[in-house]
Parts: C-alpha cells; structure tokens; sequence
C-alpha cells in the first residue's frame, strides 16, 4: 500500500542535502547499520514469527506431515530475510522443515522459538548442521506435547467451561463468550510465552554452545529423537502373528514365542522398512502405505495374520 500522506508532509531532507561533506562518515555508518540488521530479526519479524505459528499451525494437516506446514510457515520471515537473494539456500531452508512434526502448538512455541534462534545463526554463519536442527525437533516435540495436553486439553478448559456453565444457568449467552474468549487469549499468551522463552534461551545456548561442545549436543539430541521415535514405534506400531503350530502334544504360538526372544521385533523391522523406503528409495507417503496395505492382505490371505 501507498504510504500514509503524513509521511510527505514531514518527511526530513535526505542526509546528503543537509550535510554534503559527510560522505565518509554516511558510508561507514550505512555499513555498520546494514551490518546489525542482517545479524537479528526486529521484534516485528519475531512477533509475526510466533504469530504465524498460532494462526496457521493446524492448516493444511494431512497425515504425512502434520504440523510440518505450519512450521515451516513460521520460519518464512526468517528465510524472507536472510535468503530472498539466494534461491537454492531458500530452498533448502524450506525442505529442511517440510518433514513430519506434531506436538501441541501452544507449550510445543518453545520449539519454534529455539529453531528460529538456531535458524538466524546459521543464516548469519553459524556452524549449525540441518540434522541437528532436526533432531531438537524430533527430540522436543514428544515431551512438550504430553505436557501441554495436560495443561491445554485436561486442566484449563474444565475449569473455565465449568465457570462458563454457571455463567449459562439461566440460558445466558454469556457463559459461552466467556469461554470463548478466556480460552482463546490463554492459548495465544501461552503460545506467546512459550516461543519467546525458547528464541531467547536458544539464542544463549547457541552462543555457548558453539565450539567443542557442539558434536556432544547433536549427539544427545541424536539418541533423544531415536528413543522417542523407539517409543512411538513400540507403541502405536501393532503387528500381530496368529498362526499357530498345533501338534498332537502342543501348541506353540509363534507370536508368543517372538516376544520372547524381542518385543516388538516385527514393528521395528517394519518401521526401519518404511524408513529405507521413504530415505534411499525415494518413496511418498502414499506408496508406503500402499507397500504396507499389500503386505497385509497378503500375509491375512495365507493365513499368518
């Protein structure tokens, strides 16, 4: 949009107009101005930041990636600013968040503000790797997501709706604003919270942390995102043998027997399939899940599952 007449009627003279034997002094202090806005992000840019994360983390949510969109959505002011000129480092910066993510969005903002820390450094220089930033994801994503359900889903709306149901009594459409509301501006000052405690201690961390300590960091984050993945997998993957070999004197179960000798065995194999499919074989989501659909009619037909 046009700018504001305002800002014609009182718009200053350039500075060469009113001191022209500055040129000097005008170039070095036009350096070192550019030099500091390229290192940090206004607090303009940080609020849009975690303002898109609030608005838009839930939008285009499929199964294949979840809150992926939404994060990389945050990250765009950051990759806006430091890569509008370099188009294979924009494009890299927007694949290496378009992967699978899920946590809640309000207490998960400390994630979003840490990345976007990280993000800014490695744009500015930093020795920060993709696969750890990835990691810090994978690795927090689980925890903060256990932890803001509690508060989000379980504790904060019972009591406000049960206030907003005494509110209600009489029919009064009262109770339901209230609820409404109270709900709303609770998520948004959590999500607010939680994302500028994590762009701040990120920031510190990255500054400290930089160095030697770095590999022990990726490292740690690197077993943290494999035992959550370890976990999900135990969890959530089922798979079950039903055959049976019966004989005159017994019967063994051959399910029975294969936890036995290691739980879970077949999920995992499953899951390390599905990860070498989707990583060296290059396949989308959907012919995975087509992969693993013929693999169950197939062992249902023959009488294994």
């Amino acid at each position: 949009p046009p700018p504001p007449l305002f800002f014609f009627i009182f718009r200053r003279p350039p500075f060469s107009k009113l001191f022209p034997n500055t040129t000097l002094f005008r170039s070095t202090m036009s350096e070192n101005m550019s030099t500091n806005e390229s290192t940090k992000l206004t607090k303009k840019e940080v609020d849009k930041i975690w303002w898109t994360w609030f608005k838009y983390a839930l939008t285009v949510f499929g199964y294949e990636r979840l809150q992926a969109p939404g994060f990389t959505l945050s990250m765009l002011p950051i990759f806006q600013k430091y890569y509008a000129n370099d188009n294979e480092k924009m494009v890299a910066a927007l694949k290496r968040h378009a992967v699978f993510y899920n946590t809640n969005i309000n207490v998960g903002g400390v994630v979003n503000g840490i990345v976007a820390s990280m993000e800014v450094e490695k744009a500015n220089g930093a020795d920060i790797s993709n696969d750890l930033i990835q990691n810090i994801k994978v690795g927090l994503m689980g925890p903060l997501a256990g932890i803001g359900d509690a508060i989000t889903q379980a504790t904060v709306p019972p009591i406000v709706l049960s206030i907003a149901i005494g509110l209600s009594a009489n029919g009064s459409i009262l109770g339901a604003v209230f609820a409404v509301v109270v709900l709303y501006v609770f998520a948004m000052l959590l999500t607010r919270f939680t994302f500028m405690q994590g762009y701040k201690s990120g920031q510190e961390a990255i500054h400290k942390l930089l160095g030697k300590q770095m590999a022990k960091i990726q490292d740690a984050m690197s077993v943290l995102g494999l035992t959550v993945v370890g976990a999900i997998t135990a969890s959530y993957v089922n798979f079950t043998i039903t055959a049976q070999y019966t004989s005159k004197y017994s019967t063994i179960n051959f399910q029975e027997v294969l936890d036995g000798i290691f739980p879970k065995l077949i999920p995992m194999c499953l899951v390390l399939l599905g990860f070498y499919l989707l990583k060296f074989k290059k396949f989308s989501a959907i012919k995975l899940i087509g992969v693993y659909l013929i693999i169950s009619i197939l062992l249902g037909l023959i009488g294994i599952v």
